[in-house]
């Protein structure tokens, strides 16, 4: 194995212990951009992927760059090649969300999880567009440099056993996506349809619909039955109707269990639970015991205004 493979999967260990995995919720609902509604595929435009700068290499044009030795799911973490998605390709850390032409918010994790957050911010690069854009799309090759930002401050990051989230402002404005409209105030309402849009376990974008709130008395945050993954920390969880934004995803219950109970070594398959967030293949308590946890953006709402004004 290359010393640059081993850096990487170092980099997504130590994001997994990071994050708390997350879930799926009775049937798996994750998509492609392609076969999602128009609302969502326009709200696709403007969520990103977390990816370190190491593993970009010049493409076939000196504006494309490709993603140097890519793995798959079930090769870079033993998935079971019958599980969704086993065989593409991997990439993103973590997810974000664009609420200003320069601003862009995601876990807090992502960043303070590491001695050294400003190390994180120039190591990284925000990539828009690591989709499949058809069935046998490889989106590891043709990335256009022009969709890809760095990271040029930090503006306000916060994780304690409260809050969970990063204002990070970008190198240069996005101008050719739009800026995602997000609740200012009030509260979710607990019937409200939710979506998810992010790079579940480093997967190229995607959507997940079909989940609701499961609890919603916390001042700061709300659980859900979103299917998502180590990788979704920071993905936008949006009102699935609207497009407003209501939350950012920080943590869930485990992602994978081994396929052979009495094997802890064999294949793994996807972790899942009811639409309650009840009868998980395992066990999960304490803050995700109701299901995935979303911090409010009414939570952060000042300092999101406060980078905007900037």
């Amino acid at each position: 194995m290359t010393r640059f493979l081993l850096t990487i999967l170092t980099l997504t260990l130590s994001f997994s212990a990071l994050a708390r995995q997350k879930v799926v919720y009775g049937s798996d609902n994750r998509q492609e951009v392609y076969q999602a509604s128009y609302l969502h595929k326009k709200l696709a435009l403007s969520t990103a992927g977390m990816i370190h700068q190491s593993a970009f290499i010049e493409g076939q044009e000196n504006y494309l760059k490709d993603i140097r030795y890519p793995q798959t799911l079930e090769s870079a973490m033993n998935v079971c090649s019958h599980e969704k998605f086993s065989q593409q390709y991997l990439a993103p850390s973590c997810s974000g969300f664009l609420v200003g032409e320069d601003t862009l918010i995601t876990a807090g994790h992502c960043y303070l999880g590491f001695d050294n957050p400003r190390n994180v911010c120039e190591d990284f690069k925000w990539v828009f567009g690591y989709e499949m854009k058809s069935p046998n799309h490889d989106p590891t090759v043709d990335i256009k440099s022009s969709d890809i930002y760095g990271c040029k401050e930090i503006v306000s990051v916060k994780l304690d056993n409260v809050l969970d989230y990063a204002i990070i402002r970008l190198d240069r404005k996005v101008t050719d996506r739009p800026v995602l409209k997000f609740r200012e105030s009030g509260k979710i309402p607990n019937n409200s349809p939710l979506v998810v849009i992010g790079h579940p376990t480093g997967l190229p974008t995607k959507i997940a619909a079909g989940a609701t709130v499961t609890k919603n008395s916390e001042l700061t945050r709300f659980s859900a039955s979103l299917d998502t993954f180590q990788g979704n920390s920071g993905s936008a969880v949006f009102n699935a109707n609207t497009g407003v934004v209501e939350g950012i995803l920080v943590m869930g219950k485990t992602d994978f269990v081994p396929s052979d109970k009495n094997d802890p070594n064999s294949c793994l398959v996807s972790n899942k639970c009811d639409q309650f967030a009840r009868n998980c293949s395992t066990y999960d308590g304490g803050v995700v015991n109701s299901g995935e946890a979303v911090i409010r953006m009414t939570a952060i709402i000042s300092e999101v205004q406060k980078a905007l004004r900037k």
